[in-house]
């Protein structure tokens, strides 16, 4: 069972900070569109892992897999998926980077008090490699994770981040969420929430429209919350 968060958040302060992985905690999604990219590549159809990567950002393995069929004209041959998601835990357990100013932001939040939980579209098996062998799950503790195998419908609906809410007993307008893609800030802002918008990797004016508030280095978390920098 997740802990119950406080429902009464000091002054100014929002009651938690949800924060998705992938992008926002851990850099994961090069070595995702490397993967696909080397596999349709081997398959016929030579794909540049960049291009891949604006495409698949901040999506579902479920996506994933439809690109790839569509890529591949319509049809993934057999095992195509399950190759590819024992190459990329292969690829994340030999290492995955932190995102610079992650580790700073989600420690000066908790030092403030203000729980934290990660919201991912990702998967919780993905996230048990890919936080541990970056160091964040040290930074992170036992903050709640919530995965898009939670719910029936994941990003850019709202459902992720209202389950995530109310298994915390939250209201969702008191949350604040940091998010990476359009995609994941149209959830987020769909479920009411605060959205911060970090654009280091993503298009600012997609990511705006997408009703985030934009920013670029994730060390700029605890000033946009209102907290001091020097709690890290």
């Amino acid at each position: 069972m997740s802990p119950d968060l406080p429902q009464s958040p000091r002054p100014g302060h929002p009651a938690a900070v949800l924060f998705d992985c992938d992008g926002v905690l851990v850099e994961t999604e090069v070595t995702s569109a490397r993967v696909m990219a080397r596999l349709l590549t081997e398959h016929g159809v030579p794909t540049d892992q960049h291009l891949l990567r604006t495409v698949i950002k901040g999506t579902s393995l479920e996506f994933l897999a439809d690109e790839a069929a569509r890529r591949l004209g319509g049809t993934l041959p057999g095992g195509f998926m399950e190759t590819f998601i024992e190459a990329r835990l292969v690829e994340y357990r030999a290492g995955v980077e932190q995102i610079a100013g992650a580790a700073h932001a989600v420690a000066s939040v908790l030092a403030a008090s203000i729980p934290v939980a990660v919201v991912s579209q990702g998967a919780h098996a993905k996230m048990a490699v890919t936080l541990p062998s970056s160091g964040m799950d040290a930074v992170l503790g036992s903050v709640p994770i919530f995965s898009g195998q939670d719910v029936e419908r994941g990003k850019p609906h709202p459902d992720l981040y209202l389950h995530a809410a109310a298994t915390l007993r939250l209201d969702p307008s008191a949350c604040v969420v940091v998010e990476d893609s359009p995609t994941g800030a149209t959830g987020a802002f769909a479920a009411g929430m605060r959205v911060l918008g970090f654009s280091d990797d993503s298009d600012p004016e997609a990511m705006r429209a997408a009703g985030a508030e934009v920013f670029f280095d994730m060390a700029e978390v605890p000033a946009l919350l209102g907290l001091t920098r020097a709690t890290s």
